[in-house]
């Protein structure tokens, strides 16, 4: 990494292959797609690029805007009034063209998972030269007649958080969470245990998080948007997500002209290394 870089990133494999850049959902890191899957992509002659969005991991955090008030955020949403955010999900699209520029790709498929399945849908629409393929997986078109997330979900991402949290109380709760996210059969809790613990060595804020979550609750709905791309779309989607219903999965294919729908049976919330040679199939056979 380019320490004047605002952005962490790595690498993998050769420049001169077609490039596919992935986004990570909210407070991910780089480290958290399944090593198979990446690897399996680089095999089959592919140039991938992993990186912490802002905020989060490695990459710069914002403190300088300090910490958002949600509860307020959600009063004004309620009430139909503008809301402030110290970023936008737009912005953190541009992050993405400054690192493809600064990476020097003219174009490349776009790939996110959850929340930067959004950023990827925005990357799409604001740079569409930029783009040769747009994935999404485990996202949504942000309609809000959608079914919500499970409560449990929403119970975890709206309790207060602790603004020093210790390793257990971390590992904790990421274990919780996982096991909301994904179905039983992909819970190995020694594997997922030692992931979260190096994530929580890597890199963890819990105002970082905050920004990222209000920049995701601002972002209008791209229903109507949607429609004007013209580029191929891949839309993975599991019928065990707990987030974002198999609904989100089939009204993004909907509404984008040039979309394949994949379902992946028992995949939840997230790419569990137990999905990563599958995912590995569904995306190759997609962009050849």
């Amino acid at each position: 990494m380019n320490k004047s870089f605002k952005v962490c990133y790595e690498t993998h494999g050769d420049k001169k292959n077609p490039c596919i850049i992935f986004i990570p959902g909210i407070s991910g890191q780089l480290i958290h797609w399944p090593p198979n899957m990446i690897q399996g992509l680089v095999d089959q002659g592919y140039y991938i690029v992993t990186f912490d969005n802002r905020d989060s991991g490695l990459s710069y955090y914002y403190d300088e805007f300090g910490s958002p008030n949600i509860n307020e955020l959600i009063e004004a949403k309620q009430k139909g009034e503008a809301v402030t955010v110290p970023y936008t999900l737009e912005d953190m699209a541009a992050d993405v063209i400054s690192l493809m520029d600064h990476l020097d790709v003219e174009k490349a498929h776009i790939a996110g998972i959850s929340m930067g399945g959004i950023i990827a849908q925005l990357v799409a629409l604001g740079y569409s030269d930029r783009v040769i393929c747009l994935i999404c997986i485990a996202s949504t078109s942000g309609d809000p007649r959608l079914p919500p997330a499970k409560q449990e979900v929403l119970d975890f991402f709206f309790a207060p958080k602790p603004e020093n949290e210790t390793e257990e109380s971390f590992l904790k709760g990421r274990l919780a969470l996982y096991q909301i996210y994904n179905h039983p059969d992909y819970f190995d809790e020694e594997k997922v245990r030692e992931l979260y613990t190096r994530t929580y060595h890597r890199a963890h804020s819990s105002e970082g998080f905050k920004r990222q979550l209000v920049a995701m609750m601002a972002t209008e709905s791209r229903f109507e948007k949607l429609r004007e791309l013209s580029m191929k779309a891949l839309i993975i989607h599991g019928d065990w997500d707990s987030v974002f219903s198999i609904e989100h999965g089939e009204q993004l294919a909907e509404l984008i002209p040039n979309a394949h729908l994949e379902i992946v049976h028992k995949m939840g919330h997230g790419i569990p290394d137990g999905l990563g040679d599958q995912l590995v199939k569904v995306i190759a056979s997609f962009l050849e």
